[in-house]
């Protein structure tokens, strides 16, 4: 398994880059020309791409998957003091501690806030990862949005996608997926992390509620978002704030925020 996720992630390399556009997933880069150094790097130093965490012996896996930078952006543009690359990884060091104080066994898609992971790539560590853990697993993918509106919204793989890539030159380009099973699992795990950041976010965020991949622009034209194409297990992704809010972006850059948001996902993902 390791020479080939090593395989696809240098097959990946010409499709990371850096960025300043600033719209999370939903807007594909017009500048490819960096980030390559540092995807060889992180395929050098972890060929496999698996990084689980134990605390103890436990029952489920959870994949956190902080998003940016990938081939889509570098999710650095600034918005009210903070950028979205920043916020997502922030977010995922205090979900991480959260969820192993709690006895859960947590993998991360990458290293550090920079490391640049294509988000075909992503899927294909994580499915790695759950193949070798014996017990339940599940992803989250953090994001932040930009735009107008406020608040939180969830995503979950309503149909099955068929892979495009981003140039159109990146390996698997046609594959469809995931499977109906993933996408009713996914269902139900939006709900409940929903549930729970409904619960614990209530008078300090909007609820924009529950949607599926296919509302999305990279959605809308493959059917689902590429790393849940690629998902062989229950998949959310969740726009934690609009950064392009005040509000939301005073919140985010609060330590108690962030600290708020990483309780409230990871009751969701452990009531799942």
């Amino acid at each position: 398994m390791s020479k080939l996720i090593l395989a696809v992630t240098m097959a990946a390399l010409t499709a990371c880059a850096a960025s300043t556009t600033f719209g999370g997933d939903w807007s594909p880069l017009k500048d490819r020309s960096g980030g390559v150094a540092a995807m060889k790097r992180s395929a050098a130093s972890d060929p496999a791409g698996i990084k689980p965490t134990r605390t103890r012996k436990a029952s489920r896996l959870i994949c956190i998957d902080p998003g940016h930078p990938s081939a889509y952006s570098a999710g650095g543009a600034q918005a009210n003091g903070a950028s979205e690359v920043q916020i997502n990884w922030l977010v995922a060091k205090k979900l991480k501690a959260v969820l192993e104080a709690k006895g859960a066994a947590v993998m991360m898609t990458k290293s550090s806030e920079g490391e640049v992971v294509d988000n075909r790539v992503r899927a294909l560590k994580i499915n790695a990862a759950a193949a070798e853990h014996a017990g339940k697993a599940v992803t989250v993918h953090l994001h932040c949005d930009a735009g107008g509106g406020k608040g939180f919204a969830l995503y979950y793989p309503d149909r099955k996608g068929t892979y495009t890539g981003v140039n159109g030159t990146e390996p698997d380009i046609g594959f469809t997926g995931p499977e109906p099973a993933v996408q009713t699992a996914s269902k139900g795990l939006a709900a409940a992390v929903h549930t729970s950041m409904l619960q614990l976010l209530r008078g300090k965020l909007n609820d924009m509620g529950v949607k599926g991949d296919s509302k999305t622009a990279v959605g809308g034209r493959q059917g689902a978002l590429s790393y849940s194409i690629f998902s062989k297990i229950p998949t959310v992704t969740i726009e934690m704030v609009v950064l392009t809010n005040p509000g939301d972006a005073a919140f985010i850059r609060s330590e108690a925020g962030r600290q708020k948001m990483a309780e409230a996902i990871a009751a969701g993902l452990l009531k799942y």
